[in-house]
């Protein structure tokens, strides 16, 4: 049992300081104080021993924090993740855990952490707090880690030196106004090339930005309408808002008396009066079948929906109007005013 728990713990830094015996007699003394921990014990199951292998490290060195506890059967040993580190010790790796079985039942378990500390001079940790838990209860458990002395690597008569800390680069030796003088004179470049750019963006006359033909326009919106899926989603109500919305937007594009502010009785109405009866009857139908739908709560088949999709789209290529003189607009206005 003991050599395999000698396998199993980790070994000591290989720049620990060298024995007379050689390499194979630096692992031992590397691993002496780890091996008590191995060896059976006649204490209660709730006492904690601990141990450093080695106890005498150089700065650089990695070094193992051993802790060992007998658990009793049917408890659960909860150790912290890392050790808290102080200044100059951080944490070299994952800590190791191993377990076994006690002969009496229960099982000991063996938790080292693997350090490394950077200043020489001696090193106190702080105690460790592990839990034993089975179910609702918990036992709070201390351990006071051994006191570690960190070797120098330096000489013997350098063992008194300390780094000095890092100086800044600008400090009272300076002189500052060559710094503002160019901080200054950049700002003065950018403010001069923001102005020239400017001033060649006013110079550039404006982009003409072509607007599509009123056709082009409509016919795209039928499609946007269609594409959408709204059919397939039944929402039926938008679709047709679309669609008549590019029909109006069209004729009012085409003749600014026929503003897509009219109803549909409205707008009958006046395209009537200047266009030929089968032109302004092919419209009519389309806006009613989708009035219907928009504020009698009608619900078509899909078959009409197409059916009156295609109906306004074969309107929009077919119909073409020229625009009418104002006189025009403003005599159909006076004859609804008699009509009225």
């Amino acid at each position: 049992m003991i050599r395999r728990i000698w396998r199993a713990l980790p070994p000591g830094s290989s720049q620990a300081p060298p024995a007379r015996g050689g390499r194979t007699a630096r692992r031992i003394f590397q691993r002496v104080p780890l091996l008590f921990l191995a060896l059976p014990a006649t204490v209660a199951a709730q006492e904690v021993r601990t141990t450093l292998a080695p106890d005498t490290v150089f700065v650089g060195d990695v070094f193992h924090v051993g802790f060992r506890v007998d658990v009793p059967s049917g408890y659960r040993a909860a150790f912290p993740d890392s050790l808290l580190v102080l200044g100059d010790v951080e944490s070299a790796g994952r800590p190791d855990r191993t377990a076994e079985p006690l002969p009496g039942g229960g099982q000991r378990v063996i938790v080292t952490y693997p350090m490394t500390a950077w200043r020489p001079g001696p090193i106190e940790f702080p105690d460790i707090v592990l839990r034993l838990q089975r179910g609702s209860e918990t036992r709070v458990l201390e351990a006071k880690p051994p006191r570690l002395v960190v070797a120098s690597v330096l000489p013997a008569d350098t063992a008194g030196i300390r780094p000095r800390p890092a100086r800044g680069v600008v400090g009272p030796n300076w002189v500052l106004w060559p710094f503002l003088l160019v901080a200054l004179l950049a700002l003065l470049a950018l403010a001069a090339l923001a102005y020239w750019l400017r001033r060649r963006r006013r110079a550039q006359p404006a982009p003409v930005i072509q607007e599509a033909p009123p056709r082009e326009r409509a016919l795209a919106a039928l499609e946007r309408a269609r594409e959408l899926g709204l059919v397939e989603k039944r929402e039926f109500k938008l679709f047709y808002s679309l669609v008549t919305e590019a029909l109006r937007r069209y004729v009012a594009a085409l003749e600014p008396a026929w503003g897509a502010d009219l109803t549909t009785s409205e707008l009958r109405e006046r395209m009537a009066a200047v266009v030929d009866a089968p032109a302004a009857a092919e419209l009519d139908p389309i806006l009613r079948a989708a009035d219907l739908v928009k504020f009698a709560r009608r619900i078509p088949r899909t078959d009409e929906v197409w059916a009156e999709w295609r109906a306004a789209r074969a309107f929009v290529e077919r119909f073409d109007w020229r625009a009418t003189a104002e006189p025009v607009a403003a005599d159909i206005l006076v004859r609804d005013a008699e009509v009225a």
